[in-house]
């Protein structure tokens, strides 16, 4: 599969999984580890539940930023302390600063302020974050597997 194939695919997976119930944080991860064989399994999955609405429905983090800081952790993250985290945190930070450049914040709750909570129009509405951090983060994976 192309590259761009497996992106959109990617994100047209997190989109329907969000369509279909799960929350923004759930639905990317689910989704990442569907297409990239993340070896994660249902019960392992269940970590994404708690980062939806905001982390805990708090409205502050935007789940979908979340959901793929979570995907980008587990490809460049560490697994003792005496690896660097170098790589992890450089793509945690990009992808927030990208994610926020795109949209003007991070938090569920200035990002969604337009927009009438818990309406069929927020669901829709935060599609168009969910679709983003999916992209931006599966673009930042083929960077990382195409060396550039």
């Amino acid at each position: 599969m192309h590259k761009e194939e497996k992106i959109s695919r990617v994100v047209e997976d997190s989109l329907q999984y969000f369509k279909n119930g799960l929350y923004c944080s759930e639905a990317i991860l689910k989704a990442f580890n569907d297409n990239y064989n993340l070896g994660l399994t249902a019960e392992v999955l269940k970590i994404a539940t708690a980062f939806g609405v905001g982390l805990g429905a708090s409205k502050c983090c935007c789940g979908s930023l979340t959901g793929g800081t979570m995907v980008l952790s587990l490809l460049f993250g560490r697994s003792s302390a005496h690896i660097p985290e170098t790589e992890a945190f450089d793509a945690a930070s990009r992808f927030h600063d990208e994610f926020k450049k795109e949209f003007g914040a991070a938090c569920c709750r200035v990002l969604t302020k337009p927009i009438q909570w818990g309406t069929p129009e927020h669901h829709k509405y935060c599609e168009q974050f969910v679709g983003k951090a999916a992209e931006l983060t599966a673009k930042m994976i083929a960077e990382k597997v195409d060396g550039k």
